[in-house]
This record gives C-alpha cells, sequence and structure tokens, in this order.
C-alpha cells in the first residue's frame, strides 16, 4: 500500500504544476508579454485569456487597452503624414520651437529659404538661422504671448543678394491654455522688393531721360517766341536742335512702346529655318554703307558648315540692328567691325564686335538693363535711348536663346547671342 503513495503523490504534483502553468504562470507571461509591450509603444491584440485568480479579466481589459492605443497610434501616423504633407506644400517657411526655444519641426522651403542642408532639431533658432531679430521675436512671443510681425533683410548665402523676410509669429497654446512653443512663419519678399526697385529705378530713369529734351524744347521755344530770331541763321540753328530733341523723343517712346510689348508678350514670332552666314551677309549689306561714312569697315567671320537656325528674319533684323547701331556709334573712325557665329551644341551663337573704348569689368553684366549706361556722358553725346541692348536680350530670349557680353577698356566690346539650331 505504501508503495503505491510515492507515485500518486508525483502525478498529483505533476497536475498542479500544469494547472498552476496553465490558470497561473502563463496566464502572469501574457499580462507581463502585453505590459511589456506597451510601454514600447507596441501596441498587438489576440491574447488568449485562459486562467483563474481574475487573470482572464486583467488580460481582456489589458487587450481593450491595446486596441484603443492601436487606434489612436493609427490616427497619430495619419495626422503625422497629413502635417508632413501639408508643410511640404507650403512655400512659405515654417518653424516650430518648444518651450525652450528649440527647433522641433521645420518645412523645406524654410531649409531653400536659408541655404540650410538639413535642420538640425534640438538647436534655437538663432543658432540655425543667426538672425538676432528673429530669435528674440521668438522668445518675446512665447514669454508675452500674442503674435508678432517684422520683415528683415540679410544677404543671401548662395548669391550675395539681399533677402527680404517677412516674419509672422504665434504662441502655440495647449489646452489649459499654457503655451507649450512657437511657430514661426517666413515669407520670402525678396522679387516683390526687387521689383519695387526695378520700378523705382525705371521711373527716375524715364524722368531723367524725358527732362533733358524736354527741358531744351521749352528753352528754345521761348527763344523763338521773338519774331526777329526766327528771321536770321539763329532761328534755323534753333529749328534744328528743335528737331533733334523731337526725334530723340520719338525714338525714346518708339522704344518704350517696343519693350513693352515684348516684355507682355504681344508679340508673335514666325520662326523659319536659316543659315547663320546668310544672315550675317545681310546684316553687312545693309549697314556697310552706313559704316562706311566713318571709315569702319563690316567683316563676317563664320564657317560654310554651321546648321540652320531657327529665328524669325524680322526680329533677327530688329536684334542686329540695335547691335549695329551700338557699333556705329561706339566704334572708332578707321576700325573694323566684325559680325560673326560659331557652332556650341544644339545653339549657333552671334556675335558683334567693335574696337571702340570698351567697357568697365564692373558695368559689362549691367549694359542690360534698361537705360544703363557705361559712360553716361559720353552715351549722350553719341545718341540712343538707353534700351537697345535691353530690347535684344528680350527679343532673344524669345527665341529661346540668350546673351552675354565681354569687354576690356580700349580694347573693344563683344556682344553674343544665341539662337537654336534646326534639327
Amino acid at each position: 500500500m505504501d508503495g503505491w503513495w510515492t507515485p500518486l503523490i508525483v502525478v498529483a504534483a505533476l497536475l498542479a504544476a500544469a494547472w498552476g502553468w496553465t490558470m497561473v504562470y502563463r496566464p502572469l507571461l501574457q499580462v507581463r508579454r502585453l505590459v511589456r509591450d506597451l510601454a514600447d509603444g507596441k501596441v498587438s491584440r489576440g491574447f488568449v485569456a485562459r486562467g483563474s485568480l481574475g487573470l482572464e479579466e486583467i488580460i481582456v481589459d489589458l487587450d481593450r487597452v491595446s486596441g484603443r492605443l492601436q487606434g489612436i497610434s493609427s490616427q497619430a501616423e495619419r495626422g503625422r503624414f497629413s502635417l508632413e504633407a501639408l508643410l511640404a506644400s507650403l512655400s512659405e517657411g515654417v518653424v516650430v520651437t518648444d518651450r525652450e526655444g528649440k527647433i522641433r519641426l521645420a518645412n523645406q522651403s524654410f531649409l531653400k529659404m536659408f541655404a540650410l542642408d538639413e535642420i538640425s532639431l534640438g538647436r534655437t533658432m538663432m543658432e540655425t538661422v543667426r538672425i538676432p531679430e528673429v530669435a528674440g521675436a521668438v522668445e518675446e512671443t512665447f514669454v508675452q504671448g500674442g503674435g508678432r510681425s517684422l520683415e528683415i533683410r540679410r544677404p543671401s548665402q548662395e548669391t550675395g543678394e539681399a533677402q527680404t523676410f517677412a516674419v509672422n509669429l504665434a504662441p502655440i497654446q495647449e489646452g489649459g491654455g499654457e503655451r507649450a512653443g512657437v511657430v514661426t512663419v517666413f515669407y520670402d519678399l525678396s522679387k516683390i522688393r526687387r521689383l519695387e526697385t526695378v520700378r523705382q529705378e525705371f521711373v527716375s530713369n524715364l524722368s531723367h531721360e524725358l527732362r533733358t529734351p524736354l527741358s531744351i524744347l521749352s528753352g528754345y521755344v521761348e527763344t523763338m517766341e521773338d519774331p526777329a530770331v526766327l528771321r536770321g541763321s539763329e532761328g534755323r540753328e534753333i529749328l534744328q536742335v528743335l528737331r533733334r530733341n523731337c526725334e530723340r523723343l520719338t525714338l525714346l517712346v518708339n522704344d518704350l512702346m517696343e519693350l513693352s510689348r515684348i516684355e507682355s508678350g504681344r508679340i508673335g514670332i514666325q520662326m523659319q529655318a536659316r543659315k547663320p552666314r546668310e544672315i550675317l551677309e545681310e546684316v553687312k549689306e545693309d549697314w556697310k554703307r552706313a559704316f562706311a561714312g566713318k571709315k569702319v569697315k563690316v567683316e563676317v567671320d563664320c564657317p560654310e558648315s554651321q546648321l540652320d537656325v531657327q529665328s524669325d528674319p524680322l526680329r533677327t533684323g530688329q536684334i542686329f540692328a540695335n547691335l549695329m547701331d551700338n557699333a556705329l556709334r561706339f566704334a572708332p573712325q578707321g576700325t573694323q567691325v566684325t559680325v560673326g557665329a560659331r557652332s556650341h551644341g544644339k545653339k549657333v551663337e552671334f556675335f558683334v564686335e567693335d574696337r571702340g573704348e570698351g567697357i568697365p569689368g564692373d558695368k559689362v553684366n549691367r549694359i542690360f538693363e534698361r537705360f544703363f549706361r557705361a559712360d553716361e556722358g559720353r552715351a549722350r553725346e553719341r545718341g540712343g535711348t538707353g534700351l537697345g541692348l535691353s530690347i535684344v536680350k528680350h527679343l532673344v530670349q524669345l527665341h529661346g536663346g540668350e546673351v552675354r557680353a565681354e569687354s576690356r577698356l580700349g580694347a573693344g566690346t563683344k556682344i553674343f547671342f544665341t539662337l537654336i539650331t534646326k534639327h
């Protein structure tokens, strides 16, 4: 009899252990695993609640909490993607800073505005953009509340040109009204300010261009009020001066109207395939008599094997007319003006070169601006409206080409422009 107790006790112990494993320990492991996953931010469902001592209810409750967290996590993820998509679509630069003034969020437009390769989250605004006014405004907005607006100017780190930004700041409020940070929005006003500057310069230059001939006309008209003046040689001289200044005003108005039509897209171009040398020989033929009066030779420098170019004959003639008129006014007597062309891939680059006085290096890139003159005094003596090269630039761009200039003082000036070849 005693021999049977031992196996029975062993079997009972094993059954008790199995029951304990099934009813107590395994559920505890499930609870432990579920709690660990929740603590690590992992949410999962599908635990089987089997056990006793109320562990089934605990597991079911934890599983329900896990499901809710999973829903919240999915919703937050969708919100994050929506926010990122919204910020990425904005042309304005957006930066979010926390209570300590450290950056927690920034979009690509902000990086582009300030030439940043990447944003180091956790850095302050001062460490990132190095603009004391902005850093101070961020701190004031967080401490004092309310919105802030300011305008800042700084040199571009890429081009060195002035950049202008409108900056708007607003505090971020939490549910209880406590401030959690600041959102800062940057609007790039650089193009608008440059256009305003161009407009102001244009009005100033136009006023200057009109003032001189109008003053001359006004003065001589007063002189001509004396009948005796009209009958003498002085009267004839006055009439010649009046005629020249009327012609100057007419040219100026015509060039302004033409430039306005080109810039507003109100002119069309009719493309034709033409050989570069044919174009240049035509230019030489049209202008050789005008240059002969100054004893200036016109030469063509263009290989016969050039590809045909696509151009509007009327507008191409207008381009060369402005360039040749410049060369005629600035080429010294007894020198040479060269018109030529060279192939460069899918384009042909034309040029007009004179042997004149040349242009200072710091002014070469500005000669295509409206009313710009490298030497104001001499340019006025030689005539011209100051708009010819600006018209050239816009007509070339209308053809899909580009313009540039090379010049050396005492050696002359060479103006280049490109036209697209026919394929």
